[in-house]
């Protein structure tokens, strides 16, 4: 900014030096009366501007009245000395207002303006005053007039195209930096994500064993913990970075509400480990339940929501409750989370959605977390237009609550609930089912089918698209194709594409369903606007797998 700090000095210096002239112009083309009128009005000007700017703190005020002071004085300077003052008023005004708003339109007028004003400057003086006044002076002070202004236009237009050429290089630096960083977060889901796939997975298999000596399945339940506190490390900085840089959006559609808060509380219950905590849900009867709104974003809300609390909550409850207002299309949901656990000091209340930030950590220091999780709450519910707040006392529990409204897609209702979390959706059990599972990853491969056969479903794998391609000309009875999204030769899009393009019946209709690593926000778009039906993040969830695996399947294959 010292180029612009500079410009506005040298405006200040040449107006200054104009007016000064103008007031020695008026004690030797008139009279003293004349003279003193000049001085008069310059001063009553000057003392009042530097009164507003001390005393004025608004800037916007102080600007407003410089330049209104500025017209009335040199337009009765103009008036007395029948002179070019009101000319040279534009003048100024434009390099006012060239050096506040540092625009290239201003740099353009400014140009035009001054010049015009300077090369007539001489024509437009009065013959009588030229005549009446030595002509060295009108003349001295045209030169200097003009050898000010001139100066002036040369520095401010230098000064300003190297500003505008820096702000465009800064810009579009920051849009590469933002571009790599996008880029380097999805290379790093995908790379973090994979190997995790396998450890989690591998450790699901590994505890269905019931033949594993204790030591050995506690043992393989902490490398589980450890996995998904990774993980969800790793969605929290994705989900931040996503935030930060304004790229994250609120993608509408038409979901279930009650389904969503069934999701989320069949998710708590990975969370319960051994804690005697009591998770019910409250849900007002009567709302609508067919909702227009981004439910993923919902869903994570309540899930960071719901985590917290059962992570800083030994022992009591835990209570979602809903309620809402319907009002002309929308309903006006209030979402509240209440917990019986430790609470939150009064002193700490408002960093609670800092980024970072984790209060009390001498309590909570064996919680882990990356204290993005309330953060990442409030820029997502202000992002859909609504609010967050909380309430708690220290020792005695917290109250989260969120306000938001969502469009109501039909007349479907909710019925009254009062659902706690041990009432988790039926596992599917699908004897007759087959999929095929396609997948470079050999470990993958074997996780994917390890997980999918413990709901008695036939699984075959393959390595590649072109693998998979071969199969499907001569095998038409997978009932779903999980494909993997990360391969080479052909991609997971690649190879939907081509089954796609198949003129069969069956190619066009079987549900495909993406496996990714990359789980940065809008991939789920992404997928289905590539033709998947839907997608399975790594490491895979078992609940997430049960839905996917009842909703693809065919009902008559179900037990």
């Amino acid at each position: 900014m010292y180029e612009y700090h500079k410009a506005v000095r040298l405006c200040l210096i040449e107006y200054l030096t104009i007016l000064v002239l103008h007031i020695i112009y008026g004690f030797m083309a008139f009279d003293a009366e004349t003279g003193r009128k000049v001085l008069l009005v310059s001063a009553v000007m000057f003392i009042s501007n530097v009164i507003i700017a001390v005393f004025v703190k608004n800037e916007k005020f102080a600007v407003f009245f410089t330049l209104f002071s500025v017209l009335i004085s040199t337009t009765l300077i103009g008036y007395i000395l029948k002179t070019l003052a009101f000319s040279i008023l534009m003048f100024v005004l434009m390099i006012i207002c060239f050096t506040i708003f540092m625009q290239k339109l201003y740099i353009a007028v400014c140009a035009a303006v001054s010049t015009i004003v300077l090369v007539l400057y001489t024509f437009l003086i009065p013959d009588s005053i030229l005549n009446s006044v030595d002509s060295r002076f009108i003349y001295w002070v045209y030169i200097i007039s003009f050898a000010a202004g001139m100066m002036n236009l040369y520095i401010l237009v230098h000064h300003a195209r190297n500003y505008m050429k820096g702000m465009e290089e800064k810009a579009k630096e920051a849009e590469e930096a933002n571009e790599s960083k996008m880029l380097f977060l999805a290379n790093m889901s995908h790379e973090i994500r994979t190997p995790m796939n396998a450890i989690c997975g591998l450790a699901e298999l590994i505890l269905r064993d019931e033949t594993l000596s204790d030591e050995t399945r506690n043992n393989t339940v902490s490398i589980q913990n450890a996995g998904k506190v990774l993980i969800s490390i790793v969605n929290d900085i994705l989900d931040y970075s996503k935030l930060e840089s304004g790229n994250m959006e609120i993608i509408p559609i038409n979901y279930s509400f009650s389904g969503m808060v069934n999701d989320v509380l069949n998710m708590m219950n990975a969370r319960m480990e051994d804690k005697n905590i009591e998770i019910r849900a409250d849900i007002q009867s009567g709302l609508p339940d067919a909702l227009i709104g981004d439910e993923i974003r919902i869903r994570q809300i309540l899930f960071n929501l719901l985590s917290n609390a059962i992570k800083y909550t030994e022992r009591g409850y835990v209570i979602l409750n809903v309620t809402g207002q319907e009002d002309t299309g929308f309903v006006d949901l209030t979402i509240s989370v209440t917990d019986s656990g430790i609470g939150i000091k009064k002193e700490d209340l408002n960093k609670l959605f800092t980024s970072f930030q984790q209060v009390d950590t001498r309590k909570i220091r064996n919680r882990e977390g990356t204290g993005l999780g309330l953060a990442i709450c409030k820029e997502l519910v202000t992002l859909m237009g609504g609010t967050i707040e909380v309430e708690s006392t220290y020792g005695v529990g917290s109250k989260f609550t969120i306000h938001i409204s969502q469009k109501i897609s039909d007349d479907t209702t909710v019925m009254a609930k009062e659902k706690s979390v041990e009432d988790n959706e039926p596992k599917v059990v699908a004897l007759d089912a087959k999929v095929l599972v396609v997948d470079d990853n050999a470990v993958n491969l074997k996780v994917s089918q390890g997980l999918i056969r413990t709901f008695g479903i036939q699984v075959d794998t393959c390595k590649s698209g072109r693998e998979c391609l071969e199969i499907l000309k001569d095998t038409k009875d997978y009932d779903i194709i999980f494909i993997d999204h990360m391969m080479p030769e052909l991609d997971g899009i690649d190879t939907l594409n081509m089954i796609r393009s198949d003129p069969s019946e069956y190619m066009k209709k079987v549900p495909c369903i993406a496996l990714t690593a990359n789980v940065v926000s809008g991939i789920r778009e992404m997928f289905i606007s590539e033709g998947f039906d839907d997608y399975v993040p790594k490491p895979i969830d078992m609940v997430w797998l049960n839905a996917i695996l009842r909703k693809y399947l065919p009902p008559e294959k179900q037990r």
